[in-house]
């Protein structure tokens, strides 16, 4: 029964991690989506304005806490020799288990932005606090528009025009392939905390981010030396540098990364399988 699948089954065992993730990690969920009312309540008590830029860097960090915290708050018992024994006895397949896993952690980060965002979004309709815009758009590109206008604003200038021309271009060209590896960047990262939840008994969610750290560091040291090689190369002829080159040569470096990071990203979920199902307790 390890890899088949059954719907009813599946629903059942929706049902049965679904009160466990509500009682493991719920009220957690609940802080994270409500991180910006304590923001406006400082506005309210202090009187003074908060743009939008700051309330957007805390939905995201609110995200990134979910990415970190989920797999060990919700399911940290999954791996230990005596309480995940009954999680080893439940009737279904590792395929069903995986599923579900994967999908409480899969749309946790997804729930704490929207409902973070629609929290702001109501406090920003209040016609107190200092929630004066609401946001309008999560993309980086769509989000610093609106701070530069709000910033005009209060310059009581136009500062939409030239000073968002450059920055439009350069996301025009690149952002499909930007907001594809920022997507798959918070996938790796929680398939990548929900395999350490398997592999760590205790501290799971610190010695997972300790090796995510440390693994990071060492892959962007490498990635700087074959950047200031290629750098070198390009300047031996630099008359032959131009827009257009270093146009496609950006966009060459992004797509060969995203495929080697979508590689990456799918073995790791195959790994985590393989981890699930052959869990030793």
């Amino acid at each position: 029964m390890n890899n088949t699948f059954n719907i009813n089954r599946f629903g059942k065992l929706l049902a049965y991690d679904g009160r466990k993730y509500i009682r493991n990690f719920g009220l957690t969920l609940i802080i994270l989506c409500g991180l910006n009312l304590v923001m406006w309540l400082l506005t309210l008590i202090f009187g003074f304005t908060m743009p939008t830029l700051p309330r957007y860097g805390m939905i995201w960090l609110a995200v990134v806490l979910g990415i970190l915290m989920v797999p060990a708050k919700a399911f940290g018992d999954i791996n230990l020799p005596r309480e995940g024994v009954g999680y080893a006895m439940l009737p279904v397949s590792t395929l069903e288990k995986y599923l579900s896993y994967a999908l409480f952690c899969l749309m946790t980060p997804v729930v704490i932005l929207f409902g973070s965002w629609a929290i702001d979004s109501l406090l920003a309709l209040l016609p107190f606090g200092g929630f004066v815009h609401h946001i309008r758009h999560l993309g980086f590109y769509g989000i610093m528009q609106d701070f530069i206008m709000e910033i005009g604003e209060l310059a009581e200038q136009d500062l939409t025009g030239e000073d968002l021309g450059s920055f439009q271009t350069i996301m025009s060209m690149f952002g499909p392939a930007y907001h594809y590896a920022i997507i798959l960047n918070f996938i790796f990262n929680v398939g990548l905390f929900m395999l350490g939840n398997l592999f760590f008994k205790t501290h799971k969610t610190g010695k997972t981010l300790a090796i995510w750290i440390g693994v990071s560091y060492v892959v962007s040291m490498i990635m700087q030396i074959i950047l200031l090689s290629l750098k070198s190369s390009l300047l031996i002829h630099p008359e032959n540098i131009d827009i257009v080159t270093l146009t496609d040569f950006t966009k060459s470096m992004m797509t060969t990364s995203n495929i080697l990071n979508t590689i990456l990203t799918v073995g790791l979920y195959v790994g985590l399988f393989f981890k699930l199902k052959t869990q030793k307790y």
